[in-house]
C-alpha cells in the first residue's frame, strides 16, 4: 500500500486529505512542518508529499527544492497545494520541480485523481460504485453488496458519481433513476459517451412503475434495469452482469476525469463566481486576472480548456488568445473566448484570433459548462484519433520493416548461396591452377631442357668447326632458352604468391633491405651502388613475402641505374595522412608517367630488354602482395631521374 506524506500547517486540511485518501486504500503520515516533514522523508518510504507553500518554519517550494537535490529523493513526486490568491506560488512551484498543483479550495476527488495518476496507482478488483440521493437505500446496498465480497464507495448525487467514476474507474455502477441534480438515464449516456469508462458495466435502478421506464434506461445505454425494492436480487443482477458482460474497463484517460480549467478575467469577482461554479462540476480552476500572467502560467503548467474574457486591461483578450495559440503548448489546446456582447463583429474578431468557441457572460452557468465539456470532448476525441492513427502507422511502419527483413534474409540467403557457390569455383580454379603449375614445371621445362642440351652438344662435338654464322645461331638459341625458363620461374612464382596463406609477424625490413642490397653487390662488386636505408623499419607482415617484394624492388633499382655513373639508392619510410608509407627510390633511367598504369601489369616493359633485361613479371608480383597484405601501391618518376615505388602495409607494429 502507498504511503502519502501530506505537509500542511492546517489540522483541518491534514485530517480531511488523510480521510480522503485512507478511503481510496492510501496510508497517510501528517506534518504541519517542514522539521516533520524531513524527518518522515527519511525515515519512511513515502511513494508521493502533498507540500503547502507557506508553512510555519518555512517555505514549501524551499522543501521541495531540497527534495529535488537530494540523490534518494531527487525523483518523488509532488504534489503541492496552497490557494489561489497568489498565481505567482503556483509558477513558482511548477517551475521549482513540482508534479502538478492544486489549488485551495480542493476537490478530495481532484486529489486523489492527481495521485493516481502520478504514481500510478491500480484501480479496486470488484469496485461497485453506488448513485443514489438516498443516503439511507446507498447504505444498505452498500452493506450488501460488502457481504457479497464487493468493495463499495457511494455517491449522493450525479455529478458527485460521475466524478468518482473517473477518479476510481468502478468495476460496475449502479445508478439512481430519479436525483435532483441529474437523472440515472443522463448519468449512463455521460458515461457512455466517455472514452475511459464507456465500456463499465451499469444498472440502473427504479422506483417507478412507469411501463416504459425499462425501454428508456435500455435505451440511454444501460447494460440492466431493475427494482429498488429487493437487495438480493439486486446483488444477485450485479454480479450476473459482471459474468456476462465481464469488467471491461477503457484504456483511455476519462474525459470525466478531474480536468484543469484556466479562466482569464480582470474582474475579479466574475473570476471567483465561474471558477466556484466550476468546481462544483469537478474541475480544478486556476485563475489569471491578465493575458500576461495567463501566458506566463501556461508556459509551466498545461490546462485542458481557457476561458478568455475579451475586454481586459493591458493585453486584452484577443492579443491575448493569438499569442496563446502562436506557441507550442496552447496551440491545441480549447480556448473558449467570453465578453458581455455577443455583436457579430466581435464574434468573428475572436474566431479570427484562434478561439474555439464564443459566447457570452450572460448566456448562464450550465451553457458554459456545456461548452466546456463539448471542447474537452472534442479535444479528447481528436487526441483519440491521433492515438490511433500513430497506431496504424507504427503498425504500418513495423509490417514493412518486417517485410524489408524478409526481404533482407532471403537476400542474405541467396548471396550466402551464391558466394558457396563461387568459393567452390574458386577452389576448383585453384586446383586448376595448380595442377597448370605442375605441368609448367614439369612439361613445358623438359622440352627446353633437350633444346638446350642439344644446343651445347653440337658446340662440343663439332667444336672449331662451326662457322661464325652457325655459332651465333645456336647463342641465340640458348639465350631464348634461358629467357623462357626465366618466364616460367617469373609466373610460378606469382602464381605461387597469389594462393600462399598469409603468415603475419613483425618483420625488420630494414634488415632485410640490407641483406638484399649486400646479394646484389657480391654479385657484381664492380658497381659501386649508394645504398641508404632508413633504420627500425618494422611491418607485421608476411616475412617471406616482404623478402620476394625487396628482391625485386631493389633488383629493379640496380638494374635501371646500370648506366649512372653515381647511382644510389634509398629504402626509407614517411608519413602521409597519418599512415606510415615505405619506398625504394633510385636515381637511374625513371619512366614516363603517362605510361605509369602498364607499370604494374604483367609482361608490360616500359624500357626494351636489349638495354635492361627482364621478365615484366616483377612490379606485378609486388603489387600483388602489397594487395594481400591490404595496403597500397604507387609509382612516381621521371624519364632520366630514377624513379621512386611507394608501398603501405595495413597493421604496421
Amino acid at each position: 500500500m502507498s504511503t502519502i506524506l501530506i505537509v500542511d500547517d492546517s489540522l483541518t486540511v491534514r485530517m480531511d486529505l488523510a480521510e480522503a485518501l485512507d478511503g481510496a486504500g492510501f496510508q497517510t503520515v501528517l506534518c504541519g512542518t517542514i522539521a516533520e516533514a524531513r524527518i518522515a522523508l527519511r525515515s519512511q518510504a513515502i511513494a508521493l508529499a502533498i507540500l503547502d507553500i507557506q508553512l510555519p518554519d518555512g517555505d514549501g517550494v524551499e522543501l521541495l527544492a531540497l527534495i529535488r537535490k537530494d540523490f534518494t529523493l531527487g525523483e518523488l513526486p509532488v504534489l503541492m497545494l496552497s490557494t489561489e490568491a497568489e498565481i505567482r506560488d503556483r509558477i513558482r512551484g511548477i517551475r521549482g520541480g513540482a508534479n502538478d498543483f492544486v489549488g485551495k479550495p480542493y476537490d478530495s476527488y481532484h486529489v486523489i485523481a492527481r495521485i493516481r495518476q502520478l504514481i500510478g496507482a491500480p484501480p479496486v478488483r470488484d469496485l461497485v460504485l453506488i448513485i443514489d440521493d438516498s443516503s439511507t437505500f446507498r447504505g444498505e446496498l452498500s452493506d450488501a453488496l460488502t457481504r457479497a465480497g464487493f468493495v463499495a464507495e457511494t455517491a449522493a448525487s450525479g455529478h458527485e458519481g460521475l466524478r468518482m467514476a473517473a477518479a476510481s474507474r468502478p468495476t460496475a455502477i449502479v445508478v439512481d433513476g430519479v436525483m435532483p441534480d441529474m437523472d440515472g438515464a443522463s448519468v449512463i449516456r455521460r458515461l457512455r459517451l466517455d472514452p475511459g469508462l464507456r465500456t463499465t458495466p451499469c444498472l440502473l435502478l427504479t422506483g417507478s412503475d412507469e411501463q416504459d421506464a425499462e425501454v428508456r434506461a435500455l435505451e440511454a445505454g444501460a447494460d440492466g434495469f431493475i427494482r429498488k425494492e429487493d437487495l438480493g436480487l439486486i446483488v444477485a443482477r450485479v454480479r450476473a452482469l459482471l459474468r456476462s458482460v465481464g469488467p471491461l474497463r477503457g484504456d483511455s484517460h476519462s474525459l470525466l476525469a478531474p480536468k484543469r480549467i484556466l479562466a482569464v478575467d480582470d474582474d475579479a469577482d466574475y473570476r471567483d463566481t465561474i471558477s466556484e461554479l466550476l468546481r462544483t462540476r469537478g474541475y480544478d480552476v486556476v485563475r489569471a486576472g491578465s493575458g500576461e500572467e495567463a501566458i506566463e502560467l501556461l508556459a509551466v503548467q498545461s490546462a485542458d480548456c481557457i476561458l478568455l474574457d475579451r475586454t481586459m486591461a493591458g493585453m486584452g483578450g484577443v492579443e491575448t488568445c493569438r499569442r496563446i495559440k502562436a506557441t507550442s503548448f496552447g496551440r491545441d489546446t480549447p480556448l473558449i473566448m467570453l465578453t458581455a456582447s455577443d455583436h457579430r463583429d466581435a464574434v468573428l474578431e475572436c474566431l479570427a484570433a484562434g478561439a474555439d468557441d464564443f459566447l457570452s457572460k450572460s448566456g448562464g452557468f450550465e451553457v458554459l459548462s456545456a461548452r466546456v465539456q463539448a471542447q474537452i470532448r472534442r479535444k479528447q476525441v481528436e487526441d483519440e484519433s491521433r492515438k490511433v492513427r500513430e497506431q496504424l502507422l507504427r503498425s504500418e511502419v513495423d509490417a514493412a520493416e518486417a517485410r524489408a527483413a524478409k526481404a533482407l534474409a532471403e537476400t542474405r540467403a541467396a548471396m550466402a548461396e551464391e558466394l558457396a557457390r563461387t568459393n567452390a569455383e574458386l577452389a576448383q580454379a585453384n586446383r586448376e591452377l595448380e595442377a597448370f603449375s605442375y605441368s609448367v614445371s614439369h612439361d613445358l621445362r623438359a622440352p627446353l631442357r633437350t633444346i638446350s642440351a642439344f644446343s651445347y652438344a653440337i658446340i662440343e662435338d663439332l667444336g672449331p668447326g662451326i662457322d661464325d654464322k652457325a655459332r651465333d645461331h645456336i647463342r641465340r638459341v640458348l639465350a631464348a632458352t634461358s629467357r623462357m625458363s626465366d618466364l616460367i620461374d617469373a609466373l610460378l612464382e606469382l602464381a605461387r604468391i597469389s594462393r600462399t596463406p598469409i603468415g603475419r609477424h613483425p618483420v625488420d625490413l630494414s634488415h632485410l633491405a640490407t641483406m638484399v642490397g649486400d646479394e646484389l653487390a657480391r654479385r657484381e662488386p664492380t658497381r659501386g651502388v649508394g645504398l641508404d636505408v632508413t633504420p627500425g623499419m618494422v611491418v607485421d607482415a608476411d616475412g617471406r613475402l616482404m623478402r620476394v617484394l625487396l628482391d625485386n624492388l631493389l633488383g629493379n633499382a640496380w638494374k635501371f641505374t646500370l648506366n649512372h655513373e653515381r647511382a644510389r639508392i634509398g629504402v626509407g619510410r614517411e608519413q602521409r595522412d597519418g599512415e606510415a608509407v615505405y619506398f625504394v627510390r633510385d636515381n637511374g633511367a625513371g619512366f614516363d608517367m603517362s605510361q605509369v598504369d602498364r607499370l604494374f601489369t604483367p609482361f608490360q616493359r616500359l624500357h626494351s630488354d636489349a638495354v635492361y633485361k627482364g621478365t615484366g613479371i616483377g612490379l606485378a608480383t609486388v603489387r600483388r602482395i602489397v594487395e594481400r597484405h591490404g595496403g597500397k601501391i604507387w609509382a612516381e618518376g621521371s624519364i632520366g631521374s630514377g624513379a621512386k615505388i611507394s608501398f603501405t602495409v595495413p597493421g604496421n607494429r
